[in-house]
């Protein structure tokens, strides 16, 4: 749950041609490589430690107590299971972030790939034994629901056809956004998605028919109250679908493409009628 908080840190996720972020080796050769995987280097360093630093002051600080566990369950428990799922993309956001600074950076696949998967494994198992020795309390659902995010993330870039199904996230608080964000005050304004990528789905003859930059998302959510499960289908803007040559905006593109932008949808909350929204923000 407390790891809402960092998933707003500078980095880049890419579910879409995932190399393209790579330096290539005749560009590493020129006097600026240096200068760029040390910048990656600090910036993956950076997202670590300034995440694990965030988590003391906002959870940890002046508080102690004998390393302990936490119960509390799974989709029956205060937040509907919202704050599991979010576990599963918060080390999902995490092995892309990094992975693709490093990528930036001029480091090789293989060394990204395991560099990234090390450190957000690491992060998630740190968070956990900080909340163990917490009044929180080690979360065994927790760490279990950020490893299966971690390995969805590395099964994605080991079998490119599952980078057509990525994740997605939104979060639209009703008082406004603040800072330094507290994200798990307001559970019922996150809404995490699964997003189809329906054009590269389809045979080569049918993509004309539908563009590129159109998903499929299927959200999960809680209403205002979290007393009531939400579901809600409706359609993505893949934002990879157009063409960014520069590296560093495309990083900015990618960090912006991990996002679920507003789009037409239809809402089911149990207990309700159905919804229907042209422009559904959260």
């Amino acid at each position: 749950m407390r790891k809402y908080c960092l998933i707003l840190l500078l980095a880049a996720q890419s579910l879409w041609a995932q190399d393209t972020l790579r330096v290539l080796p005749a560009a590493l050769q020129g006097a600026g490589w240096p200068t760029r995987k040390v910048v990656a280097t600090a910036m993956a360093g950076g997202v670590l430690a300034g995440s694990l630093i965030s988590s003391y002051y906002d959870w940890w600080k002046d508080t102690s107590a004998p390393f302990h566990f936490s119960d509390d369950g799974l989709f029956n428990n205060y937040s509907l299971g919202i704050d599991k799922v979010g576990h599963a993309f918060t080390s999902y956001f995490y092995f892309h972030v990094l992975r693709n600074i490093m990528l930036w950076g001029g480091y090789d696949s293989s060394a990204a790939f395991w560099w990234a998967a090390g450190s957000s494994a690491f992060f998630a198992l740190s968070i956990e034994v900080g909340d163990g020795l917490s009044p929180y309390g080690f979360s065994a659902y927790d760490l279990a629901f950020n490893m299966g995010g971690l390995g969805y993330a590395m099964l994605q870039i080991a079998v490119p056809f599952m980078q057509n199904f990525s994740l997605k996230w939104s979060y639209v608080p009703e008082e406004g956004y603040r800072w330094p964000p507290h994200f798990t005050d307001h559970y019922d304004a996150h809404t995490y998605w699964l997003v189809v990528n329906v054009h590269n789905l389809l045979p080569g003859s049918w993509r004309t028919y539908w563009p590129e930059f159109v998903q499929l998302a299927v959200g999960y959510g809680v209403d205002d109250r979290q007393s009531r499960r939400e579901a809600v289908i409706g359609l993505d803007f893949n934002l990879g679908a157009f063409r960014v040559e520069n590296p560093e905006l495309r990083l900015l593109q990618q960090t912006a493409n991990l996002i679920h932008l507003p789009a037409p949808a239809v809402k089911f909350t149990e207990g309700k009628k159905p919804r229907w929204y042209a422009l559904q923000w959260n």
